[in-house]
């Protein structure tokens, strides 16, 4: 399917590439996020804001990012683009078994320690870092990851050349290998993102309202743009995800696409995802409004921001697997 590619580049490579780009994307999202925490949802923040948002981050990018640079190097090889150099071999004859069980218990491991290290240091000196110092530390993430990631890269697409395309286990039920595989996994993920993030943003907006609708009432208009914007990124994100596994384990020949559509361009596919986010916003406005909602209980923001999350996710797997397997099949038609 890649024979259009001549230049191959060796798994080392790879293994840089793939770090590199990784770190620009969540460096990019982090700066973000750091904007959301210590500006826009307010500039008052303690040492508690400073190591959560640090341990949020840590614990999202070096537990799960590994499993997914792993399928997105698959595919990778899937593309014909890498080649497996003899100073590279590992012995091994199939790629891991599970990518997730392979790196999260590593992951959760080496998170844990970096954000007590964090701590300790943080709570041992008295320092509250500044919002600056915070975004830098919480960019050492990239350590443990790139760890993590180099102790599987090698065995993992070495053992997927060697199986060769769609001799891989078939999974006995599709539903339920994408239920397991795709999304719970990205459900924990966004779930370690956003919700941090969300109890942050509705704490402010609960404070700056308190003395007129009581403590801890989140005010309904403060919703509307937040779960647009939340559906928008995690739906995106979990769709680049969720396209690259899909054209991994469709190689590797654990299940088929048996659509006949052809898939519209990507551009225009998160241009939908992105009036998807627009249309959520107008819905949860327009319910609001007509409900005469004004406030809500902090507990039930932060229940319908998890609902919201789960809809980003449960969307970005049903259409990205779509997606990608129109495009999959495809290719195999090119190149037979």
């Amino acid at each position: 399917m890649g024979g259009q590619i001549k230049k191959k580049v060796s798994i080392s490579q790879l293994f840089k590439e793939q770090v590199a780009v990784n770190f620009v994307v969540v460096a990019i999202l982090i700066v973000l996020a750091a904007l959301l925490v210590f500006k826009v949802d307010g500039e008052s923040y303690t040492q508690y804001t400073v190591f959560g948002f640090i341990a949020a981050i840590y614990f999202s990018f070096v537990a799960f990012l590994p499993a997914g640079t792993l399928f997105a190097s698959r595919a990778e090889f899937a593309k014909g683009r890498v080649a497996v150099e003899e100073s590279e071999k590992t012995g091994a004859m199939e790629p891991l078994a599970n990518p997730w069980f392979s790196t999260v218990p590593l992951g959760v491991v080496l998170a844990a320690v970096s954000t007590a290290v964090v701590w300790a240091v943080i709570y041992g000196l008295g320092w509250t870092p500044s919002p600056v110092a915070a975004t830098l530390i919480a960019m050492l993430f990239v350590i443990p990851y790139a760890i993590v990631v180099r102790l599987n890269i090698f065995r993992d697409i070495e053992g997927f050349a060697a199986m060769g395309p769609f001799h891989g286990k078939r999974v006995a039920s599709k539903t339920a290998h994408i239920w397991a595989s795709y999304v719970i996994p990205n459900l924990i993920l966004q779930t370690i993102i956003n919700m941090p993030l969300a109890n942050r943003g509705f704490s402010q907006a609960a404070a700056m309202i308190a003395d007129k609708a009581g403590p801890g009432m989140v005010p309904a208009q403060a919703l509307v743009p937040d779960f647009a914007i939340t559906f928008m990124f995690v739906c995106s994100f979990t769709f680049l995800a969720v396209i690259l596994h899909t054209a991994a384990d469709m190689y590797e020949g654990e299940f088929s696409y048996a659509g006949h559509a052809r898939g519209i361009n990507g551009l225009l596919y998160f241009g939908l995802l992105l009036l998807m986010g627009v249309g959520l916003g107008i819905v949860v406005a327009g319910v609001a409004q007509a409900l005469a909602i004004a406030v809500v209980s902090f507990p039930v923001a932060m229940g319908l921001k998890f609902l919201v999350v789960c809809l980003s996710v449960g969307v970005a797997c049903w259409l990205g697997v779509g997606w990608e397997g129109k495009r999959f099949n495809d290719a195999v038609k090119l190149a037979a």
